[in-house]
């Protein structure tokens, strides 16, 4: 079957978005209410902190969803304010954003983090690529252009590695001041700076959407509420506009992404190259949604889990030349390529 990879990865990305979205409405019945504790340590705000569910509707923080089915963090982009159907709490940047400024003590936070590397370890960054909604809501923009015949814009190398460079500046603010509201002489700040990055990533003001509610699109309440959604805009254009004028070009710049790509190497599961097949034909970079380049401009076997890949495997899929690219489990050959 042509582009037999890619069709398995837009069906898994569906039922990803599904069960993420929606899974809270499949599996109604909560998981401590059958083992009579929750499979993980809820994690609450100490008293006098700020928490999302003290924001009213119409407010930038309040969370259209309830609790959720699991009280965890996967490494996919699964946001609080998702329809009331949640299945995962949140993303990882949340969790850690949330619990600098709550100052929760490790032992609390060990369980989520154990099992959020466990899963990084196991497949790398293919969380980005097979299973975030927002990609796949990206992937679906992407789909609409081509329909409407309009070519991918191409940005150069060097602007991708600009935008990880803000990625880790976005982190590095957003960490910053969640622990800064998270000290003694701070706290009275936590209404207006709590979440810093959740107040501006479009997922807060898409996620809502599927669950037919109306996420918190302004508050001008004073100079900072108006700041964040003004911010939120343009993050949410910036956003649509790269899905739509380019290829994942948004992938670059998501700092739950950034984290991710800090498993890649390593991961359980490897993309790999037996150079001496290679012919030198350039699809492996021409079809490369991220825009690498490393696959093909290397002259050597190896693996290629490149920080910026989200094994997407168009490179597999699209490479003319018998067994030169494949993806192996922990040495267990998956795919390979093959002449079509």
């Amino acid at each position: 079957m042509k582009n037999k990879i890619s069709f398995i990865r837009r069906f898994f990305q569906i039922i990803s978005l599904i069960l993420i979205v929606y899974g809270g409405y499949i599996f109604k019945i909560r998981v401590e209410a059958k083992t009579g504790k929750p499979l993980f340590p809820t994690l609450k705000p100490p008293e006098g902190a700020v928490s999302t569910t003290q924001f009213e509707k119409g407010k930038i923080l309040w969370p259209s969803g309830t609790n959720p089915v699991l009280e965890n963090y996967p490494p996919s982009l699964v946001c609080r304010f998702n329809p009331r159907g949640g299945l995962f709490k949140a993303c990882i940047f949340h969790f850690i954003s949330e619990n600098l400024t709550w100052q929760t003590h490790i032992k609390y936070l060990l369980p989520h983090l154990t099992l959020f590397i466990f899963l990084c370890f196991l497949f790398g960054r293919i969380w980005c690529g097979w299973v975030c909604p927002i990609g796949t809501v990206g992937d679906f923009i992407t789909f609409i252009r081509k329909k409407m015949n309009i070519s991918a814009k191409r940005f150069p190398i060097g602007f991708r590695n600009g935008l990880r460079i803000t990625s880790y500046g976005i982190m590095v603010i957003a960490f910053f001041i969640s622990t800064l509201i998270g000290m003694p002489n701070f706290k009275r700040f936590q209404c207006y700076w709590f979440l810093p990055y959740c107040q501006i990533c479009p997922a807060r003001l898409i996620c809502p959407l599927f669950g037919l509610i109306k996420p918190g699109w302004k508050d001008f309440e004073n100079a900072i509420t108006s700041m964040f959604t003004i911010l939120a805009w343009i993050v949410l254009a910036i956003f649509l506009a790269a899905f739509y004028l380019g290829r994942r070009v948004w992938c670059h710049l998501c700092p739950v992404g950034l984290i991710n790509s800090w498993f890649n190497k390593g991961a359980g599961i490897e993309l790999k190259k037996k150079a001496v097949k290679c012919n030198k034909c350039g699809l492996c970079t021409e079809t490369c949604p991220m825009g690498l380049t490393e696959m093909y401009d290397k002259n050597t076997d190896g693996i290629y889990n490149q920080p910026g890949c989200i094994m997407c495997l168009r490179c597999i899929e699209i490479c003319p030349k018998d067994g030169c690219l494949s993806l192996s489990f922990f040495g267990k050959k998956i795919t390979e390529s093959k002449f079509k």
